[in-house]
């Protein structure tokens, strides 16, 4: 009796650190391809990825299959995965679930969160990013950007709403990236956040809703105007 609940627990434990590890490196792969470190039409082949994350074939399939359900790659027959294209059609649509979602987050956040919460994010978003941006550093205004979208979400508390945008996390980071890389984007969106935060600060729950959606309206026709160098 006491063999079998060993190998059991033994099974169990396997199975939870393959899964961990299979975590571990979809996590990477997403970064990858985020961060255009695996740009479109890449080929992603099993076992090179498997030496390069010191981990099992397994482990890396099961994670291209995780990808694949996310629209990051295509798995084709015989040949592997290749990390896939963006479609302009589905980038627009992506934007216009944002506005709805992520303006709905945000009026949500203002009334949850206690004012003083966006403090920091407004000081954050005032100088210290416009010197950030100033001097060329924009990736520490990328990173801005992400921190203050978890803070957001997490005051929202909206489970549905999260869902949906983390589905669409991985497709949108890329093109939020691209876009906010433009020349002069970060300056305006720097702006545009700024007083959003303010509105929050304040309260205003539907002026820092609709601040929102036309911070990721303008981020579109920026998209549009820009399409062929972005995508």
């Amino acid at each position: 009796m006491k063999v079998g609940i060993t190998q059991e627990k033994t099974g169990k434990e396997k199975r939870r650190g393959q899964k961990q590890r299979t975590e571990e490196v979809l996590l990477e792969l997403r970064y990858m391809i985020a961060e255009h470190d695996l740009p479109p039409g890449t080929r992603l082949h099993e076992l090179e990825l498997a030496h390069q994350f010191s981990t099992s074939r397994s482990v890396v399939r099961e994670a291209f299959g995780i990808l694949e359900q996310r629209g990051l790659v295509n798995r084709i027959h015989n040949r592997g995965a290749v990390v896939a294209r963006l479609d302009p059609k589905e980038v627009y649509e992506i934007f216009d679930v944002r506005e709805v979602l992520e303006g709905m987050c945000t009026h949500q956040a203002t009334i949850n969160a206690p004012p003083e919460t966006w403090d920091f994010y407004i000081e954050l978003f005032g100088s210290v990013m416009e010197k950030a941006i100033s001097d060329g550093e924009i990736e520490r205004y990328i990173d801005a950007l992400e921190e203050l979208r978890r803070e957001i979400i997490c005051w929202a508390d909206n489970t549905h709403a999260t869902n949906f945008l983390d589905l669409v996390y991985d497709k949108a980071r890329l093109i939020k990236r691209r876009v906010t890389l433009l020349n002069g984007r970060a300056a305006i969106g720097r702006e545009m956040h700024l007083e959003m935060l303010k509105h929050m600060r304040a309260g205003e729950a539907a002026a820092a809703e609709d601040m929102k959606k036309r911070i990721i309206r303008s981020a579109k026709e920026w998209l549009v105007r820009y399409q062929d160098f972005v995508m």
